[in-house]
């Protein structure tokens, strides 16, 4: 990771202090889901923006969710806190990820639709498996969002575009350019933040599981992995994305059936 990249890092926000206190409650083992209502209720504009993306149909709730109460009530914790997470990220770094090609109306698709994708597969083998893969869904292509304002800053698009041309992978191109992967971004600025170590590592090794120390971080990796491979970035799951992610969900031998359900239940929203 070069200099100006590291520079970069160090100018992005912490996150706001209603998300602090929302994290707080989520890692005390004894709170409620009252006692995430009201720390939640405290932010009317993250009510508003959580309540906006529970009512989506990718998520297959068939009536319309009116207050936060609900909203935690039916999806948990981990959802939630993962909508809070995604939110406030949001705010602390604006989306702009025009040197890769994608548009910042596709990069929030994209998250969003990784997020239900996740619910409702990982979320259906292994509900505790949320508390990790819900915000690395929504947030594991941040780092891509940090280099771009460093290309951009830097005035190196052309640079960037040959090395996209040039190499047979993103991460590739990264690397050439800046000296780092997003994945490798995107784990600092969630260390920068505090988040659980587990998350961290969890996002560092979303595109090479293998690498993972241990077995249970390796299978949420390969998680995340098929997600992301599912979604492309105009927030799509298309038929060449699907061949990908099923040629990985064989590969790692993970559950195939209910990904085809959690598939089908996106795609009929």
């Amino acid at each position: 990771m070069n200099k100006e990249l590291i520079e970069e890092l160090d100018q992005i926000p912490m996150l706001p202090e209603a998300v602090l206190k929302i994290e707080k409650i989520y890692a005390d083992s004894e709170s409620t889901v009252a006692d995430m209502t009201k720390a939640l209720s405290d932010d009317p504009l993250i009510v508003a923006n959580i309540l906006k993306i529970a009512n989506s149909p990718l998520y297959g709730f068939s009536r319309e969710i009116r207050d936060i109460g609900q909203a935690v009530s039916l999806y948990g914790k981990d959802t939630i806190r993962s909508f809070a997470l995604n939110i406030a990220a949001n705010e602390c770094v604006p989306i702009n990820v025009s040197p890769y090609g994608i548009t910042t109306s596709g990069y929030i698709q994209k998250a969003q639709t990784q997020n239900a994708l996740i619910a409702n597969w990982a979320g259906k083998i292994d509900r505790s498996s949320l508390a990790l893969l819900a915000p690395a869904s929504f947030l594991v292509e941040i780092g891509k969002i940090i280099i771009s304002q460093y290309i951009i800053k830097n005035a190196k698009e052309d640079e960037f575009k040959v090395a996209l041309e040039n190499n047979n992978s993103v991460e590739k191109a990264e690397k050439v350019v800046c000296g780092s992967s997003s994945y490798d971004v995107g784990a600092t600025v969630f260390f920068n933040w505090n988040f659980d170590s587990e998350l961290v590592y969890l996002v560092r090794h979303c595109d090479e599981p293998e690498d993972a120390s241990d077995e249970e971080s390796k299978k949420l990796a390969m998680y995340l992995k098929v997600a992301k491979t599912a979604v492309d970035f105009k927030g799509e799951i298309t038929k060449e994305s699907l061949e990908e992610a099923y040629d990985l969900i064989e590969e790692f031998e993970l559950d195939r059936d209910k990904f085809e359900e959690a598939i089908d239940k996106i795609q009929s929203a």
